[in-house]
């Protein structure tokens, strides 16, 4: 039961750039009118949107020395539902996920019994403050807002460009040996940018005063429709109980309207956490 819940919020919470070239690259110059305003406009500009989106991933999780395969089926209604159907290999539905801008049901089959709750569920199993706004943009690849009075650090770190609510420096430093750092925020959001397309390569969500870190790397984008999405990703969670999930994305599409269907049956049992 608990595995299975397991390896169902990892790909939630869980749940980067090869193929095409979209515009020309973005040069230093450019940055020096604007600044950050005009690398966020870019950003936008080249965000993955929707309004239903539907599609199917291979997900390899890493925990505890073990690797676990499974498959799933990933729909979502923009800003305001994510839906996940979890099977195994042999291609029986073990486990069904449904989250919303302020709850979280899990339905296990094979323990016959469901839950339901709110981001708490989440919030405890990881160690990390998750939105559901947050969520959506990990699984599409857009950027992690930050709060609208925070101050926005740009700079460039190789052939990409960085933006935090800390200093590029600091963040690597505090990934590397996060007990060496002076804990001056709570939830630190950093993001690498690709210069050539504005898209999210890398990120970095933490709380540094608990020594927690969600990582995320987005190696390789498809082309659906006129737009672009992760196909390639993989995500790290370092806190007590460390892992790592990779995710492949295919047969995607945009076409709606989707089904969302979560029945429970009346011989599951509720269970609470």
């Amino acid at each position: 039961m608990i595995k299975q819940l397991k390896v169902i919020s990892l790909l939630f919470v869980v749940l980067t750039f090869s193929a095409c070239k979209l515009q020309k690259n973005a040069k230093r110059k450019d940055l020096k009118v604007n600044k950050t305003t005009y690398l966020f406009e870019q950003m936008d500009k080249n965000e993955f949107e929707f309004e239903n989106l539907s599609l199917k991933a291979a997900v390899q999780l890493y925990q505890n020395d073990k690797k676990t395969p499974f498959k799933a089926n990933i729909r979502l209604r923009k800003d305001s539902l994510i839906w996940v159907s979890i099977t195994p290999a042999l291609g029986i539905e073990v486990a069904r996920v449904m989250i919303t801008t302020d709850s979280v049901k899990v339905l296990n089959r094979i323990d016959r019994n469901y839950f339901i709750g709110d981001y708490e569920y989440i919030n405890k199993r990881f160690n990390i403050d998750l939105e559901f706004s947050t969520i959506q943009s990990i699984l599409v690849g857009n950027a992690i807002a930050f709060e609208h009075d925070e101050k926005v650090n740009l700079s460039i770190d190789k052939e990409k460009f960085y933006l935090g609510n800390m200093k590029k420096r600091k963040v690597k430093k505090a990934n590397e040996k996060p007990g060496r750092i002076e804990k001056q925020k709570e939830e630190v959001v950093s993001l690498w940018i690709d210069q050539s397309s504005f898209k999210v390569r890398n990120f970095i969500f933490s709380d540094l005063l608990a020594n927690r870190f969600l990582t995320g790397q987005y190696e390789k984008f498809e082309q659906v429709e006129d737009q672009f999405l992760p196909s390639d990703l993989t995500f790290d969670f370092q806190s007590e109980k460390p892992a790592k999930v990779d995710l492949q994305y295919s047969k995607v599409s945009l076409e709606g309207p989707l089904k969302f269907s979560f029945n429970i049956s009346s011989k599951y049992e509720q269970v609470f956490y």
